[in-house]
């Protein structure tokens, strides 16, 4: 029998990681098919307090919606942060929809976005040089992706403030010591740059090189 402490803290982990695996591998709890019941549980208690009607795509919510909803869904969960399960109850598509609208910006551009209603009809050109707008999309996807890295990044430090310092998930990293810090550094300098690491875990060159001193 898990706690109501336990299940929180299950619950915070798999939402800050996106991850039913993970999130067991971390704590070393729940089962899977516990896990996936308090979800369940969570989803339905947000779906009774919006209380929102289902429909079967009505005009208003077509079955492939426009250029800019789809864009800014993306922006939302891969820019700015927010949980990709709110954005798309928020929305109304599926999480693997908005997934998928990700894997298609990045492959594609904005292009792989766009509806055939989207896209106006015209001579296609042979060797037309890339338009302002495709430079500016390359540069969006470029951005989309430090994102994403950064994301990753903040993914992999909770992990070792988890397993190796053994904190609470819910912990302020800038509450940790530049011991602390340093340790979460070598953990992770082999798949991150020393300088982005630095920088995120707010901890000065030479601050680090002492704690590795030190340590060693």
């Amino acid at each position: 029998m898990y706690s109501k402490e336990q299940k929180s803290t299950a619950l915070k982990v798999f939402h800050q990681t996106n991850s039913v695996s993970v999130t067991i591998r971390i704590l070393g709890y729940p089962t899977r098919r516990q896990l996936y019941t308090w979800i369940a549980a969570e989803n339905m208690m947000k779906r009774e307090r919006k209380q929102l009607p289902r429909f079967a795509n009505p005009p208003e919510h077509p079955r492939n919606p426009p250029l800019d909803v789809k864009l800014d869904a993306i922006k939302r969960c891969f820019e700015h942060g927010e949980n990709i399960k709110y954005v798309s109850e928020d929305i109304g598509y599926s999480r693997a929809s908005i997934y998928q609208w990700r894997k298609r910006y990045l492959k594609e551009g904005t292009l792989g976005l766009m509806n055939n209603k989207n896209i106006p009809p015209g001579e296609l050109k042979e060797g037309t040089k890339p338009t302002e707008s495709s430079a500016s999309s390359s540069h969006e996807v470029a951005e989309l992706k430090n994102q994403m890295l950064e994301m990753q990044m903040e993914i992999d430090i909770l992990k070792e403030t988890i397993n190796v310092l053994k904190k609470d998930p819910g912990i302020d990293q800038t509450a940790l010591s530049n011991r602390e810090k340093a340790v979460i550094i070598d953990a992770l300098k082999t798949k991150y740059s020393l300088p982005r690491l630095l920088e995120t875990l707010n901890l000065s060159k030479s601050s680090y090189y002492y704690q590795e001193k030190v340590l060693s």
